[in-house]
């Protein structure tokens, strides 16, 4: 495992992702029934379509900015060799 650590901005990041990913699945569910339901002509279709893009469009954005990184190296250490 790695030795990097996550800082309270990544964690936040992290659980909002969580969040999104738990948003999409009864979203999914919905998309489902209104497709059943009503049809692909109906406007909430492809509504509730566009949703889970974009509640799983902002898990991935926000996973990604949750994994920790490694320090960077300072200026200092550049000149010093």
């Amino acid at each position: 495992m790695s030795d990097l650590k996550r800082h309270i901005g990544q964690k936040v990041a992290l659980a909002t992702a969580v969040f999104c990913t738990l948003l999409t699945v009864p979203m999914f569910g919905l998309f489902i029934w209104l497709w059943m339901e009503r049809g692909l002509a109906d406007r909430w279709v492809p509504s509730a379509l566009a949703t889970i893009g974009f509640l799983g469009a902002c898990a991935v954005v926000l996973y990604v900015m949750s994994r920790p990184q490694p320090p960077v190296e300072t200026a200092e250490a550049d000149l010093r060799g």
